[in-house]
């Protein structure tokens, strides 16, 4: 009963530890859809973006959000995902 106590504990400090980190991102999303378009952005759609805008773009490059040309938000060309 403890183990499963514990386990249960640990999944949801990490489900939510997971979770804070994607809101920093939805909160960048939104800031440079805001800085380049004067737009507000909903969180949902700004969760969408941060694919586009951090992991597929090209950095130097603009992303089109919403009608909007956003500049690509990844910091170097060179980065790789997971390592």
């Amino acid at each position: 009963m403890a183990k499963w106590v514990v386990s249960t504990l640990g999944l949801v400090l990490f489900l939510s530890g997971h979770q804070a980190m994607a809101e920093g991102k939805v909160e960048q999303v939104q800031a440079a859809v805001k800085k380049a378009c004067s737009k507000d952005l909903a969180n949902d759609e700004a969760l969408r973006q941060v694919k586009n805008l951090f992991l597929s773009c090209v950095p130097g490059d603009k992303v089109d959000v919403d009608g909007c040309k956003v500049p690509c938000l990844k910091e170097n060309s060179g980065a790789v995902v997971g390592q």
